[in-house]
């Protein structure tokens, strides 16, 4: 028997919904590598740790958005020859959010992977989660064809320093048709946690060491010190030994030979409560 072909593309309904939902502003993204989706019936608790979960299945959140424009993803209509109009496609859709702070530290980290395809995840004011329902029955994000940060570094004579965020769709047709959403019991914004980079510094005293942000600097050692040197060989690898000295706000280290420590993931960092960086 010869195969077959059913029409799925001229199925119209035009009902809405029992309960319409009043469409609130955009708060926050997650942002996921491309597949990956949010972790199944979704709490605080197991967002916070999926933040914190090895590649490829942590989750990257971005807040928090105060300003959103949209351009492009509108039908592109033209007429054939003396016919009617009719749609050929959607044109590309950005989707562009304004920080409410600036951060070198996600521009830069923007910046570096603009040109990976991720998948992202909006949140709104009042705690709904949108992306798009896959085949199998899962919130997965809208494709990404591309992220980008387009950062204004310095203030102007009349405003601060802003950083906004560019959201490119792979297909803005999908995101429209495949639309959905679901509401959280909780504010995402309570729980997610982007991580900033770290490094372990040596002082001018050997042995003696300092936390600091990767850009610029700042010194997380009276933050974190405690809890590292409590938990000193389940967070580091290169070290037989730590104590925090709270005078000098400094880990003094003691590792085998002249190794260099070095912060496990952090995976194994959030479950000893040491939450929001990595060193990489």
């Amino acid at each position: 028997m010869r195969q077959t072909r059913k029409c799925t593309s001229g199925v119209l309904n035009t009902g809405q919904s029992k309960c319409p939902i009043e469409m609130k502003h955009i708060k926050g993204a997650i942002i996921v590598e491309h597949g990956v989706t949010l972790p199944d019936n979704l709490t605080g608790e197991s967002l916070a740790e999926a933040c914190h979960a090895d590649r490829p299945n942590r989750l990257y959140p971005i807040m928090t958005f105060v300003e959103y424009a949209k351009d492009g993803g509108t039908p592109q209509v033209s007429a054939v020859g003396y016919g009617g109009n009719q749609v050929s496609a959607y044109n590309a859709r950005t989707d562009t959010f304004t920080l409410d702070t600036y951060s070198e530290q996600l521009a830069a980290q923007l910046s570096r992977t603009m040109n990976t395809k991720y998948d992202a995840y909006y949140w709104d004011e009042h705690n709904r989660v949108y992306g798009i329902r896959t085949s199998d029955d899962k919130l997965a994000g809208f494709p990404m064809s591309t992220i980008y940060p387009d950062p204004t570094p310095h203030p102007t004579s009349g405003d601060v320093a802003t950083l906004t965020v560019n959201f490119c769709h792979t297909d803005a047709q999908k995101s429209i048709e495949d639309f959905d959403y679901i509401e959280l019991d909780f504010n995402p914004a309570d729980y997610a946690m982007g991580l900033t980079e770290v490094e372990l510094v040596e002082t001018a005293q050997k042995g003696s060491w300092k936390l600091v942000e990767k850009i610029g600097g700042y010194d997380l050692t009276a933050k974190y010190g405690n809890l590292i040197a409590t938990n000193a060989t389940d967070v580091l690898t290169g070290a037989t030994a730590v104590t925090y000295e709270d005078a000098t706000e400094t880990l003094k280290v003691t590792t085998p030979s002249s190794g260099t420590p070095v912060l496990k993931a952090p995976s194994v960092l959030y479950g000893k409560e040491i939450k929001g960086i990595e060193q990489r």
